[in-house]
């Protein structure tokens, strides 16, 4: 049989050597009991992820100008004149001859094709934002504590 104290001591020390509780294992002693019982405790990792603002990211559509050369066709009208020799034999339309000193002109009027450039915005692609959910493992060291029970048993009979 142990020999227990089985003096009081208050809640929150420990009968065995007198020091605070607090924050140590619970020590079950039954000055009654034959036995001592301890619990020994450990501390035990508790990891956890939150989720935290890291950076923030804006999307902007910019214009950037380039010069583009495009070759055109473009049409005209020229005048030209062609002249025939007449022989005598010719039948000429007496509306289309001028008297020789009339002093009238006969107009015509010359067009020609002139260039117009005019840009318009249409759509050539879609550009979408996608976020991805990257996975990896991470290496965490923690020194973590435990107790350990010592049985110290000091035979209080005086031998001779």
């Amino acid at each position: 049989m142990t020999d227990v104290d089985a003096t009081p001591y208050p809640d929150d020390q420990d009968p065995i050597d007198g020091t605070s509780l607090a924050g140590r294992a619970d020590r079950i002693l039954d000055p009654g009991a034959d036995d001592v019982a301890v619990t020994r405790s450990e501390e035990r990792l508790v990891v956890r992820t939150e989720a935290v603002p890291v950076r923030r990211v804006r999307i902007r559509k910019v214009i950037v100008s380039e010069e583009r050369t495009v070759t055109v066709t473009v049409r005209r009208e020229e005048l030209r004149v062609e002249e025939e020799p007449l022989d005598g034999t010719d039948v000429v339309d007496a509306g289309t001859v001028l008297p020789i000193g009339s002093g009238d002109a006969i107009e015509l009027v010359l067009h020609e094709e002139q260039v117009e450039v005019v840009t318009r915005v249409v759509p050539v692609e879609r550009v979408r934002v996608v976020t991805d959910v990257v996975t990896e493992q991470r290496s965490l060291t923690e020194t973590v504590g435990h107790e350990e029970v010592d049985v110290v048993d000091e035979d209080l009979t005086d031998r001779r």
